[in-house]
């Protein structure tokens, strides 16, 4: 293994995301920063495309100030192949974290997003399983 000074050169790719974009296969195995303040759109491949094991992580690093953020299975080849769902820290409420069997979006709000907050993605080839995590009430939404 290739060594770079005292760290190894095995490192996970980072990209900042500051538009809407369509990811592709090689984008499997990033970290994409979620740095449009003004809102954006990223749509993943198609299931058939990402195939068995393709992963991703979304993480807000910049506060959405309008519009709001929206991931989206590639909706001219997928029907409703996101499942999982978001574990919500605030527990002032009796709201639980919102999950789904099948759905087509998760939109993060612009008033509500926390620098820190993640969603995570694995396809197993017919599905995009998801997980994350966000600071406050309502901050992701699935449809």
């Amino acid at each position: 293994m290739a060594k770079l000074g005292r760290y190894s050169a095995n490192r996970i790719k980072v990209e900042s995301i500051t538009e809407s974009k369509q990811l592709e296969v090689h984008d499997c195995g990033t970290l994409l920063l979620l740095d449009a303040a003004a809102g954006c759109t990223v749509t993943l491949p198609s299931v058939a495309e990402a195939g068995k094991g393709w992963w991703v992580r979304f993480v807000i690093s910049t506060n959405v100030s309008s519009n709001t953020l929206v991931i989206t299975e590639k909706t001219s080849e997928d029907t409703d192949v996101l499942v999982g769902g978001i574990n919500e820290l605030e527990v002032d409420t009796s709201d639980d974290g919102p999950s789904t069997t099948g759905a087509t979006t998760i939109t993060i709000a612009n008033a509500a997003d926390t620098v820190g907050d993640f969603v995570e993605f694995v396809c197993d080839g017919s599905k995009f399983y998801f997980h994350g995590q966000t600071k406050l009430d309502g901050c992701m939404t699935i449809a």
